[in-house]
């Protein structure tokens, strides 16, 4: 299990990834990452200084409103996080039977092989997992 630790105000949360996360049963699902150019077309090979979209298609098949927060982190080949980012839908979040497509751009900065993770929470205050951590790896050259 690798294990991140995060630094959020003076709250610490650390949080662990198995082959799949903690997720509660949610009815928030996420389509496992695509990685896309600039204007959201499928890449299928990776440079360094590259621009890349990690894309992923959220839908709420639940019957009440959903605050939620997309995370994409991106691990190196020494297990060292290279790249952590996420994005919140707050307020009133994602509507019943909405569907919409997230992405973070990662620019890779070394050449290697890496370890992309997406996957969904309530918030970054509140951190409960809302959708299993979907993984691809990626060789960046």
């Amino acid at each position: 299990m690798k294990t991140s630790l995060f630094l959020l105000g003076s709250v610490v949360i650390l949080f662990g990834f198995a082959q799949s996360a903690f997720a509660m049963t949610s009815n928030i699902t996420l389509t496992p990452p695509a990685l896309v150019d600039t204007f959201g077309k499928p890449l299928s090979s990776f440079q360094v200084g590259q621009q890349i979209g990690v894309q992923s298609n959220l839908t709420n098949n639940g019957s009440s409103d959903q605050t939620l927060t997309y995370l994409v982190q991106i691990i190196d080949s020494n297990g060292a996080t290279d790249f952590l980012e996420g994005s919140s839908l707050l307020g009133k979040g994602i509507s019943p039977g909405q569907s919409f497509t997230e992405a973070k751009v990662w620019t890779p900065q070394h050449p290697g092989q890496y370890n992309i993770q997406v996957f969904v929470w309530t918030s970054l205050s509140s951190a409960v997992p809302l959708t299993d951590v979907l993984h691809r790896t990626v060789t960046v050259n």
